[in-house]
């Protein structure tokens, strides 16, 4: 009888416990919408390209180096082929992206929409 009682007692706070953790709010870190001119900072992008509608200037000096200004760029663009492009899968204008994207599918999907939403001036 013991040992019944204890397998439902335990039974029954597993049971509050799921239930519990089910109203309590996500981290607000899993909460948070990824911010795609930040992964464009963080992943470096800004050494190569500019994004003249966002302030962001290439920090390279060489022109052999340099990419395009990508404000209104991306616009023109599928966001299935930039996220090939970018991970060096597919070409555009038959060249490949100097280097592959190595951020997780989501930040790759943020940075796009982000690139996406800038205007060309």
């Amino acid at each position: 009888m013991k040992a019944i009682v204890t397998r439902s007692s335990t039974l029954l706070a597993a049971v509050l416990l799921v239930a519990v953790a089910s109203w309590i709010p996500a981290p607000a870190a899993a909460q948070a919408k990824l911010d795609g001119k930040a992964i464009f900072l963080a992943q470096k992008c800004n050494m190569c390209h500019d994004v003249s509608s966002a302030g962001i200037t290439a920090t390279t000096k060489s022109a052999a180096v340099k990419g395009p200004d990508l404000a209104g760029a991306a616009a023109k663009r599928d966001a299935k082929l930039l996220n090939e492009f970018l991970r060096k899968k597919a070409d555009i204008d038959g060249k490949k992206h100097k280097k592959a994207f190595t951020g997780s599918d989501e930040e790759i999907g943020a940075l796009i929409a982000w690139l996406q939403s800038q205007k060309a001036k």
